[in-house]
């Protein structure tokens, strides 16, 4: 496919500068790794991280509440459930008696989800809000009609970890429940702004370190709604789907060259898909490890099993491709063109395919992506 030129010559100094290349991803990926990702910003950052997923439950008073119902002011979510035994009472008693009074007036509301639908009926949140007295438009208490409806949001929407134990473990009812008691600050544009691990319900063992937390979340509550703060969302995955855009079309174009006997040219776009492609599993790494937000599908049906084929496929063929580009490029680069022939016709449509079903992976999470279930 290439002769021994100018085009050779590109290929040998490309060969020769990939350790560097490879270790400049490796070291990318290992600074990524040791990156803790600031999940609980200071009050005046304008990070944001997912959009809460629309959703539509039951507040204690019997009426639906919806996430348009909370939109155009800030709200701190609270994962509870009422026959809790662990830190449910103390987490509502604590943000009662140390958030609930000094949130008065600002706007910011508190939302609490029962994450036991099953026995947490409107009557029997208002019984529970009843004994810490609370009684306000500012303090919400939500259950739904189907727990695994309540859960998805929780851990796909709000980001709370939330599950039941199976029964063949004979737990008693309260433990086989167990959730996150990370809260997170949602913004008046329904985008969260941080999650707030706080040491509640120990505010009698520790009262410094829980007055400390509920004031960092009280002051990043007030801050977000505030004057509209703008929003960092990552541009890295348009950024990703464009590169591997890109290296599609230089692909496509060098086999055309090279159809046409254009040799120069078609190690020319080779290479350069090469580098575009090296770009993008920089800029990758960079964002799984570093960045951290992700995307989840709300495809059901046949729509999610596709997904899932494309996705899997995508990240099996991406593993698999890049020795077998490597390979190529030495056999160029060892004027092997034979066995660079040989190795090209199954590196080819495979890396085509990658770079493809990049885009595609791109485009069902960020612009198909279908809203999340919620309940009737």
């Amino acid at each position: 496919m290439l002769s021994a030129n100018p085009s050779t010559r590109m290929v040998g100094a490309l060969y020769q500068a990939l350790p560097a290349s490879i270790l400049a991803v490796l070291l990318t990926a290992a600074a990524a790794a040791q990156t803790k990702t600031v999940a609980d910003p200071p009050a005046a950052s304008p990070l944001r991280f997912t959009e809460v997923p629309d959703f539509r439950f039951t507040e204690r008073s019997g009426r639906s509440v919806t996430l348009a119902d909370l939109l155009g002011a800030p709200w701190i979510g609270v994962p509870f459930f009422v026959r809790c035994t662990g830190p449910c009472p103390g987490v509502t008693s604590d943000l009662r008696a140390r958030l609930y009074e000094q949130l008065e007036g600002s706007g910011v509301r508190i939302v609490s989800f029962s994450v036991d639908p099953q026995l947490d009926s409107p009557e029997a949140l208002s019984v529970y809000a009843d004994q810490f007295d609370i009684d306000s438009e500012r303090w919400l208490f939500l259950t739904a009609d189907d727990e695994e409806v309540m859960h998805a949001f929780l851990r796909d929407g709000l980001k709370i970890p939330v599950a039941r134990a199976p029964q063949s473990m004979d737990l008693e009812y309260a433990d086989s429940l167990t959730h996150g008691t990370r809260l997170p600050v949602v913004d008046p544009e329904g985008r969260i702004a941080g999650w707030y691990e706080c040491a509640l319900g120990a505010l009698d063992e520790d009262p410094q370190l829980v007055l400390g937390q509920l004031e960092r979340l009280r002051e990043r509550a007030l801050a977000v709604g505030r004057a509209p703060a703008q929003s960092v969302r990552s541009r890295l995955p348009l950024l990703n789907a464009c590169l591997n855009a890109t290296a599609c079309v230089l692909l496509l174009l060098g086999w055309l060259a090279i159809r046409a006997g254009h040799r120069e040219r078609h190690a020319r776009l080779m290479v350069s898909a090469f580098l575009v492609s090296a770009a993008f599993l920089t800029s990758y790494l960079y964002y799984h490890f570093v960045v951290q937000t992700t995307m989840p599908s709300n495809a059901v049906g046949w729509r999610r099993g596709a997904y899932l084929i494309l996705l899997v496929t995508h990240v099996l063929g991406a593993i698999v491709n890049l020795p077998m580009v490597l390979r190529t490029l030495q056999l160029a680069r060892a004027e092997r063109w034979e066995d660079h022939k040989r190795w090209a016709r199954r590196t080819f449509p495979l890396w085509v395919f990658v770079s493809a079903s990049g885009v595609l992976v791109y485009l069902v999470l960020y612009h198909w992506n279908p809203v999340s279930a919620v309940t009737s």
